[in-house]
């Protein structure tokens, strides 16, 4: 299986940027980890540089650090090296993502997987497609593999930012980012299961309605639901009723009482 390894931007004493109440440092570790965890799903190897609120190199220069991050990938031979970023601009206006790889990888499988990201981040949230750029940035220079570093949305633009303080966009970029890996690499993507609605606790039967329902359930005229519940609140539908009438008059057919 593929290893890809993600870096989320920043952290710890590095806030990255900031803007309308968030730091980048937080945005992009979240977004990571859910990157992270959509693409084990579908059977691809993972590293992180980061899982917490901290540098790689704590007490080196930011320098030092992007450095750090890069050799994470080198060392263990990746084959992919995604950092995920938050941009910013002095004109609030400006938003959308995009994606960053080194100047020579243009025309390269690299810049191939960088569209594919940023494509497939646009479509599934919404966000302007800036596509891709070039730039000498540590992480993309001093990497032996395809390393793309994505600008998933500006930070300074109050709509943009109120979407990234979101942990249901997040998902969704994350997700749509795993969606993309795992077709550069012709793996079938996993999506997410749907989560398991949690059992239902019987509401509890009045006090005063104790005796009428449970001369109705012995009659068998209302006997309740088939997990076991009465649903005393629940509004009858017809077809209830129907049962309801139907099982009365049998009642009185037979001479029987409540």
């Amino acid at each position: 299986m593929p290893l890809v390894v993600v870096d989320p931007g920043h952290g710890g004493r590095d806030p990255g940027t900031v803007g309308n109440g968030l730091q980048e440092k937080d945005v992009t570790l979240d977004a990571a980890l859910k990157l992270r965890e959509a693409l084990e799903r579908c059977g691809i190897d993972v590293i992180m540089t980061r899982t917490e609120d901290t540098l790689i190199l704590p007490n080196g220069t930011i320098g030092e650090d992007l450095s750090a991050r890069a050799a994470i990938a080198n060392r263990n031979n990746a084959d992919l090296f995604i950092s995920w970023h938050v941009d910013s601009f002095s004109d609030p206006g400006v938003n959308g993502v995009a994606a960053w790889i080194y100047p020579t990888t243009r025309g390269t499988e690299t810049e191939v997987i960088a569209e594919k990201i940023v494509n497939s981040v646009a479509q599934a949230t919404g966000q302007r497609n800036r596509g891709v750029y070039v730039a000498d940035f540590a992480v993309l220079r001093e990497t032996n593999m395809s390393a793309v570093l994505i600008e998933s949305g500006f930070i300074t633009n109050p709509q943009e930012a109120a979407n990234l303080a979101s942990a249901a966009f997040r998902e969704a970029q994350a997700e749509a980012a795993a969606r993309a890996i795992c077709k550069y690499f012709n793996l079938p993507f996993v999506p997410p299961a749907d989560p398991v609605d949690p059992p239902t606790e019987p509401e509890p039967i009045p006090e005063w309605a104790r005796e009428a329902i449970a001369r109705v359930q012995n009659a068998g005229i209302m006997i309740g639901y088939e997990d076991g519940t009465f649903r005393p609140e629940q509004y009858v539908t017809r077809a209830e009723l129907a049962v309801v009438l139907v099982r009365f008059y049998e009642l009185l057919q037979s001479g029987r009482t409540l």
